[in-house]
């Protein structure tokens, strides 16, 4: 209980003072439920005399501290409950912190996928929360617990030497039970990942799912992992389960000797009835706190393990960190510098050694066959990812020199994935950025060719996109996305393949837009189609991680390389 205690109490400790008011109402409730017990013995002498206000006395004290008790546990359960609501929500802002500060690597090495993410975001912080309130009884009971065993030694030391011979064998079913409990929670935390990331699978991937009639291997892999899920939690479940009928057994068999023994105590008359009463009051009292104990231990034990995988995440390192001095953005820029860049992702060498000088309101072509290391050479940019080896400069300012939200503030992405947010065209475009008024949203719209087509809509630019932009096609979500690229104005730019998966009709229009995204700004272009790179200033040719060629399209067709390979490719597709 220690360590587990240990584990819990860091998401405790502000709320300590709450903590403490709880902790003196569980002394009020159980020192007033122990007090029947006393109370109770004297029943039977004032059942028998002949005193009316005693008979009316006892039973209204009793019912006064019940009332009392009562009250004091609906403050002590509200405080403890909604202390357990808030650590909740807190963890859940914390990972939720967490997962927008890591970076690209973190979310691309995860092998339970944004399903296991999101599941620890929801179904494990639910199971802690579910382990906090049950430390209500953790923190109540065991002041009852003594109170209870104390009255019992003061009535009779030897009959209750003999009922406490039963707890090490409770505490031993507990300890044992919760030790195998927390192995398949674990498991079971884990099967429900893999549960949420199977329906964000189905879910994100309709189109797909249909085209290649995967319904049936997704029913089945989701029956699996069902199956999986519910064969842990047969276990867990008989686990719990099987603690209270143990304990309950026990108990039966000892109250079944206590009564023989108070038979034989009171038919002697070293016992009156009343002393049976009291003492039987008092030894439920014990049971049921013991009881309560041991079942909130397992639930403890399972917020445990819970918190704990929350650890995991939370405590990664897997961020691109601000430096503690931060230096200025340099405004006044003339150049970005590769100098000597390598990045190693999994042992596996992507860039080896890359050298490159970009002037400012430069276009430059990166192109080259698959996992050349066009994709990094852009991640390393805006710092998703950090190199292994070498730096970045711009204006001479290394990138890890400066806070990181300023440098990404001066960087527009444009990509072939397109990811629009569950909101207004006018949100998306602002991207959170609401400084500037509607007429800075409709201009981008504009400029990026999309202005039309958002205005045929009857709610314009407060139409709904859908999920991730669903109710448009991809001409139209890409000339949203350059909208974007355009309404947030920075001078550099960074364009993924952003053609690549347009047809022709929509390429004119979407190519419309990025020619006047590119005006006045530096861009970092990836691209297969000549159209979209042959009017470059530089074109960049990668092999292996590495820059092979250089120039102009024609000095590269002149040359006759790899750059004019890749070309002739091209017109024989």
């Amino acid at each position: 209980m220690k360590a587990i205690i240990q584990t819990l109490w860091p998401e405790f400790k502000k709320y300590k003072s709450r903590i403490i008011v709880a902790l003196l109402l569980g002394l009020v409730i159980s020192g007033a439920k122990f007090y029947n017990a006393p109370l109770i013995k004297n029943l039977e002498q004032v059942w028998s005399s002949n005193d009316n206000i005693k008979i009316y006395q006892i039973p209204i004290l009793i019912a006064a501290l019940w009332v009392v008790a009562a009250i004091a546990r609906y403050f002590h359960m509200y405080l403890m409950i909604l202390t357990a609501e808030e650590v909740a929500l807190n963890l859940r802002r914390q990972l939720m912190h967490k997962y927008l500060s890591l970076n690209l690597s973190f979310f691309q090495n995860f092998v339970r996928g944004s399903g296991g993410l999101i599941s620890r975001l929801l179904n494990d912080i639910y199971i802690v929360q579910t382990g906090f309130r049950r430390l209500a009884d953790v923190i109540r009971e065991p002041f009852l617990t003594i109170l209870s065993f104390g009255y019992l030694v003061y009535i009779d030391w030897k009959l209750t030497l003999f009922l406490i011979l039963a707890l090490p064998i409770i505490s031993t079913v507990s300890r044992r039970m919760a030790r195998s409990i927390r192995k398949y929670s674990a498991r079971n935390q884990e099967a429900m990942e893999d549960i949420t990331q199977t329906i964000k699978e189905s879910l994100d991937g309709t189109r797909i799912v249909q085209a290649f009639n995967l319904q049936p291997e997704l029913k089945n892999r989701f029956e699996r992992e069902a199956d999986n899920y519910i064969q842990s939690r047969e276990k867990i479940i008989s686990r719990e389960e099987s603690t209270g009928p143990i304990s309950e057994s026990l108990v039966a068999v000892l109250i079944a000797g206590v009564l023989i023994y108070i038979g034989f105590r009171i038919r002697s008359g070293a016992w009156i009835v009343g002393d049976f009463l009291s003492f039987f009051a008092a030894a439920i009292f014990l049971s049921d706190s013991v009881k309560k104990i041991q079942d909130s231990y397992i639930k403890i034990q399972q917020a445990s393990v819970a918190l704990e995988r929350l650890r995991d995440i939370l405590d990664s390192t897997d961020e691109i960190h601000d430096p503690e001095s931060p230096e200025k953005f340099p405004e006044d820029w003339k150049e970005i510098e590769f100098k000597n860049v390598s990045f190693s992702y999994e042992n596996k060498k992507v860039l080896n050694g890359v050298n490159l000088t970009i002037s400012r309101g430069e276009k430059v072509a990166l192109v080259g066959t698959s996992g050349a290391g066009k994709s990094t050479m852009i991640n390393l940019l805006p710092r998703f990812f950090d190199p292994t080896d070498g730096e970045i400069r711009i204006g001479g300012v290394p990138l890890n020199h400066l806070k990181v939200n300023e440098l990404r503030s001066h960087v527009a992405l444009v990509t072939q994935d397109v990811f629009l947010f569950s909101d207004s065209v006018s949100r998306n475009i602002q991207s959170g950025d609401f400084s500037k008024d509607d007429s800075s949203v409709e201009s981008a719209a504009k400029l990026a060719n999309a202005h039309d087509f958002i205005s045929k809509n009857e709610q314009g630019y407060e139409a709904r996109v859908g999920d991730r932009g669903s109710l448009f096609s991809g001409g139209e979500k890409q000339r949203i996305s350059i909208a974007r690229a355009i309404f947030k104005d920075a001078p550099i730019l960074i364009l993924d393949e952003a053609t690549s998966a347009l047809d022709s009709q929509s390429e004119v229009e979407v190519q419309r837009g990025l020619d006047q995204l590119m005006k006045g700004r530096t861009a970092l272009i990836i691209a297969h189609r000549l159209s979209t790179i042959r009017d470059c200033d530089r074109i960049v040719v990668m092999d292996k991680g590495q820059i092979v060629e250089m120039g102009t399209h024609q000095e590269l067709m002149d040359k006759k390389g790899g750059y004019f390979q890749f070309i002739e490719l091209q017109s024989h597709l």
